[in-house]
């Protein structure tokens, strides 16, 4: 079946559980990048489960068609600030996180956890535009990047100076050296199957390697105050969201001998500032971020961090670091 010219399939169960699945939202439009559609997130009944997922959803051969305007394929001209909004946050964004007492957890954060790891070899599963391995190579590690969109991955090569394997993960060759970290951030929610990505990443891994991933979390507080606006919903391109319970089921199934699983509200001016966008936004070829957008985004990073002291299991992204 076609939805807005993209191929679909039906998924009525859990990918997980293989339980049902009941409509969570319906008749959702992808108001970040335009893709064609209308789309319906589902969620498992099983109360050990609570998987979200698209039903129908985006066939592997046509999930292109719904990056088509996606930000790695123009790095400048999707979002343009205004100077006052660009001004703004860079001035109250860093005095709302040492306010917040959050400073030393977004250091960790851009370091994907991984300040006290030992250096070493290190692959990033879909770089996207590269900045996070830039980073990383700055603070020593010895990086690759692995993309399957071209256009990124070129821009990662020309931009960074730093090789990128084009093609799935599954095609990349076992190194002789297997990698000591891997790291992924925002892509397992894009992926067909989930527990399959999992399993190359351990494949490549040497004996106590470690996973580090990060995804948007399903039952955050974001999405509980923003519902079908929420910005980690981002249809047709997030297939599966997830929380921690479900996070861990699917390292434990792609052969990951521990776990550890939670949340953080670090960066949850950034779900503020995207969510509940207008359609009129949606449809701009490039999104001006004003003052108003910025104070959005802001006022949601006080908020959601406040809650966050109360109830931990409420941050706008999940951190899964597993151990081979």
């Amino acid at each position: 079946m076609l939805e807005g010219g993209i191929a679909t399939e039906i998924r009525t169960n859990c990918y997980l559980c293989g339980g049902e699945g009941a409509v969570l939202y319906r008749d959702l439009v992808d108001r970040l990048f335009g893709a064609p559609g209308k789309w319906t997130f589902k969620k498992c009944v099983n109360l050990g489960c609570g998987l979200i997922w698209l039903d129908p959803m985006p066939t592997v051969d046509e999930i292109g068609k719904a990056y088509k305007n996606y930000y790695t394929h123009n790095q400048t001209k999707n979002t343009r600030w205004t100077p006052l909004a660009r001004l703004f946050r860079a001035i109250f964004h860093k005095l709302i996180i040492t306010l917040l007492r959050m400073r030393a957890e977004r250091r960790r954060y851009k370091r994907m956890y991984l300040d006290q790891v030992p250096i070493g070899r290190l692959l990033e599963v879909g770089c996207g535009s590269g900045k996070r391995l830039a980073r990383m190579k700055t603070l020593g590690w010895n990086v690759m990047g692995q993309e399957i969109d071209p256009v990124a991955a070129q821009y990662v090569r020309e931009k960074w100076a730093i090789d990128v394997h084009l093609g799935s993960l599954e095609t990349m060759t076992l190194p002789q050296e297997k990698y000591d970290v891997i790291i992924m951030s925002h892509v397992i929610e894009h992926v067909h199957d989930p527990v399959a990505l999992l399993s190359a990443c351990c494949n490549l891994l040497r004996k106590n390697g470690l996973l580090v991933l990060l995804t948007p979390n399903a039952e955050s507080y974001g999405h509980l105050k923003f519902g079908e606006g929420w910005r980690g919903l981002e249809p047709p391109r997030h297939l599966h969201l997830f929380a921690c319970d479900t996070l861990n089921q699917v390292s434990q199934k792609a052969g990951f001998s521990h776990q550890r699983c939670w949340t953080t509200a670090v960066s949850a001016d950034g779900i503020g500032q995207g969510s509940q966008l207008s359609l009129e936004e949606s449809r701009d070829d490039c999104r001006l971020v004003t003052l108003r957008d910025v104070l959005r985004g802001l006022s949601f990073q006080i908020s959601a961090s406040l809650m966050f002291k109360k109830n931990k299991s409420s941050g706008e992204e999940c951190v899964l670091v597993a151990t081979k």
